[in-house]
C-alpha cells in the first residue's frame, strides 16, 4: 500500500458534521488493520487547517510524493460547501468554488478553491488511478436569498456539485463522485453519526460489500453508493442521487483500500465464492445520473 495516497478535507465552521465525516474517513483509511494507507501518505485537514493555502500545499506534497512511486493511486475526499457564483453581472456565466476554512464571499479567489484551479491540480497528479469524493453540501447549504418585489434583485451563491464535476477531466482511471445533484441535499439520517453518503462509503471501505476480497474495488464503491444512497432516503420522502463521471473500461484491479473485514474462504469453499462484478458493472452502466 506504499503507493496509495489520500487527501481528506472536512471544512467545519458552519458545517460541523463535515469534520465528523472527515475524521471517520481518515481513521478507517489510515488504520493499518483496515484501509491500510500508510500514515505518512495521508493528508488530513479539518477546520482552520482546511484553508485554501493548506489544501494546495497538501495537493503539492501528494503530487511530489506520487512521482516517486510506481502506479500510484490517489483518493481525495472533501466534505463542505460547493458554491456556484455568477461571474460579473451575468448570472448565466458562473464560477465554481470549494469552500475552504476562512472563506470570504468578498474575496473568493483568495479564500476559496476555484474549481478551475482544483481541476488543474488534479491533472497535475502523477497517478494512474484518481478517486475524488465530494460530500457537498450538508444541511441547507448556501440557499438563495428570498426577495420580495420591493427588494432590489441580488445575486447570491448557490450550491452546485455538477459544475465542478464538469470541470474535472474524466477518463480511464479517473472516478469522480458527488453526494447529490444540485437541487438536492446531502443528508444525515436520524440516528446516524455521519452523512448518508459518507456512511455508505465507510461501509464499502470497511469491506462490508465483499468480505472475501482482500481489497476494496472502485466498482464496489460506485455500485453501492449509487444503489444505496437513493434507496435509503426514500422512507424520508427525500431525493438524493449521487452524480458520477462516465468511466469506461474500469480496471478489475482498481482498488481503493484494503478490506478490513477480509476473511479468506476455506479451500473447500473457494469454488463457491460470489463474484458480482459483472452485475455491478451493469448496474453502474444503467445508472443515468452521470456526467
Amino acid at each position: 500500500m506504499e503507493n496509495f495516497f489520500a487527501l481528506i478535507i472536512g471544512v467545519g465552521g458552519d458545517l460541523p458534521a463535515t469534520v465528523a465525516d472527515a475524521n471517520a474517513i481518515y481513521h478507517l483509511l489510515s488504520d493499518p488493520q483496515k484501509g491500510g494507507y500508510p500514515n505518512e501518505n495521508v493528508e488530513f485537514l479539518t477546520e482552520t487547517n482546511a484553508s485554501k493555502q493548506k489544501v494546495l500545499e497538501a495537493l503539492e506534497r501528494i503530487t511530489v510524493a506520487s512521482r516517486l512511486t510506481t502506479n500510484p493511486t490517489v483518493m481525495i475526499y472533501y466534505s463542505g460547501h460547493g458554491l456556484k457564483t455568477p461571474r460579473g453581472d451575468d448570472p448565466q456565466v458562473c464560477d465554481f468554488y470549494l469552500k475552504t476554512s476562512g472563506a470570504d464571499l468578498n474575496q473568493k479567489e483568495e479564500t476559496m478553491l476555484n474549481g478551475n484551479l482544483f481541476s488543474q491540480k488534479i491533472n497535475e497528479l502523477n497517478a494512474d488511478k484518481i478517486l475524488v469524493l465530494l460530500d457537498c453540501c450538508h444541511a441547507d447549504g448556501m440557499k438563495a436569498k428570498e426577495i420580495s418585489v420591493f427588494e432590489q434583485l441580488e445575486t447570491v451563491p448557490e450550491t452546485s456539485n455538477r459544475l465542478l464535476l464538469e470541470k474535472l477531466q474524466g477518463g480511464e482511471g479517473r472516478v469522480f463522485i458527488s453526494a447529490c445533484d444540485d437541487d438536492e441535499k446531502s443528508v444525515i439520517l436520524p440516528g446516524s453519526d455521519n452523512s448518508l453518503f459518507t456512511e455508505v462509503c465507510l461501509e464499502v471501505f470497511n469491506g462490508n460489500l465483499s468480505p472475501t476480497d482482500e481489497f476494496v474495488s472502485v466498482v464496489d464503491l460506485i455500485y453501492f453508493v449509487v444503489k444505496e444512497v437513493p434507496k435509503r432516503v426514500l422512507p424520508y420522502r427525500h431525493t438524493q442521487r449521487p452524480i458520477i463521471t462516465e468511466v469506461k473500461n474500469l480496471s478489475p484491479d482498481y482498488f481503493v483500500c484494503r478490506n478490513g473485514n477480509y476473511g479468506p474462504l476455506h479451500a473447500e469453499l473457494e469454488g463457491f465464492g460470489f463474484d458480482g462484478s459483472a452485475e455491478r458493472l451493469a448496474f453502474i452502466s444503467d445508472y443515468d445520473n452521470k456526467i
